[in-house]
């Protein structure tokens, strides 16, 4: 089975002209990096427009778009993003073209009314997660939400974003709550707890390290964190090898390392103690970087590098696990 288990969809706001600016936030160190913008002073509007970022153009993502994408994947998981304020801008997944279905005025309010129509577009591919915000009316409404999301709605896990939200996810009021919620409900948990190129998100409530106290009061439940933790990826490890039910995906990580890299890694991540069977493919799709097609040939080629080292390759069962097997795993829908 192969399973990207992190992708986005729709909007982040809805006015187009705000959800540039945040991607061009994000984009800018990228593509100074890559000599396309001067790393000395803010790019003009000439130059992003010659850089590739235009505001003109962006493609809309829906389901066709996102299958399209994901040529020979059986399951895409589809990730809400909960509401938030940001300069005074209410954000968060909305669907500002009407492809969903959904009544009444586009806002990122109905994110998970908007995954789960989109689930409902394509049940045996498409994997919906809610998201819920506790800091934006608090606990105990993240929790009603998260409750109609899952037995309303019918999404399948839910995704958190503590740095992005100015939440810990250690705290004992505002995380635990959602977390106990989802523990009750057997859905899983994935957790944005790496860093961000956005200059808004908290840095100090993204260390990976700071799942620990959800890992120990909450046992069984299945947490997954994103981006491989980076660039805490050791703390995230020591994660996955402290807890039983962590696990990880590796969406951006992938795409910043090379396929040496990549193979060096997974050699790692077993001496570092944790099986391979506990990571994911993901990789953060629609972003700019994040082809699908080509990080799935990135990860499935990494024993070309055992060759030239002299190493020994890792078995292609295991390479086909972080493809979708363990997820599908973690999901229960294999043995």
């Amino acid at each position: 089975m192969q399973v990207d288990a992190h992708t986005h969809i729709l909007s982040l706001a809805e006015d187009p002209e705000f959800t540039t600016e945040y991607g061009r936030e994000g984009s800018l160190c990228i593509y100074r990096s890559e000599g396309k913008l001067p790393a000395h002073r803010m790019p003009t509007e000439q130059e992003w427009e010659t850089s590739g970022f235009s505001r003109k153009g962006f493609p809309v993502i829906g389901v066709p778009e996102m299958i399209r994408d994901h040529p020979g994947f059986d399951k895409i998981v589809i990730l809400a993003v909960s509401p938030q304020f940001l300069d005074g801008e209410l954000i968060g997944t909305v669907d500002s073209y009407g492809i969903t279905g959904v009544p009444g005025p586009p806002s990122p309010e109905k994110c998970n009314d908007y995954i789960a129509a989109l689930q409902r577009q394509d049940p045996d591919k498409i994997v919906g997660y809610a998201s819920v915000n506790p800091n934006y009316r608090g606990p105990k409404a993240a929790v009603r939400e998260l409750e109609r999301a899952v037995t309303e709605l019918g999404l399948q896990g839910v995704k958190l974003y503590p740095m992005y939200q100015d939440w810990s996810p250690a705290d004992p009021v505002l995380a635990f709550p959602v977390f106990e919620k989802a523990e009750e409900r057997g859905i899983p948990v994935m957790v944005h707890q790496a860093g961000s190129t956005r200059i808004d998100a908290r840095m100090e409530y993204a260390r990976p390290a700071l799942l620990d106290a959800a890992g120990r009061h909450f046992r069984s439940l299945r947490l997954t964190i994103a981006h491989l933790g980076l660039p805490w990826v050791d703390e995230a490890l020591f994660m996955l090898t402290k807890h039983p039910n962590f696990f990880a995906e590796l969406s951006y990580y992938i795409a910043t390392c090379t396929g040496e890299e990549l193979y060096r890694f997974l050699v790692h991540a077993e001496q570092f103690f944790v099986p391979l069977g506990k990571l994911f493919f993901g990789t953060d799709y629609p972003g700019f970087l994040y082809d699908p097609v080509k990080l799935r040939a990135k990860l499935l080629s990494v024993n070309e590098h055992a060759q030239r080292l002299g190493t020994d390759p890792i078995p292609q069962a295991k390479l086909d696990g972080i493809m979708g097997d363990n997820y599908a795993r973690m999901m229960g829908w294999l043995e």
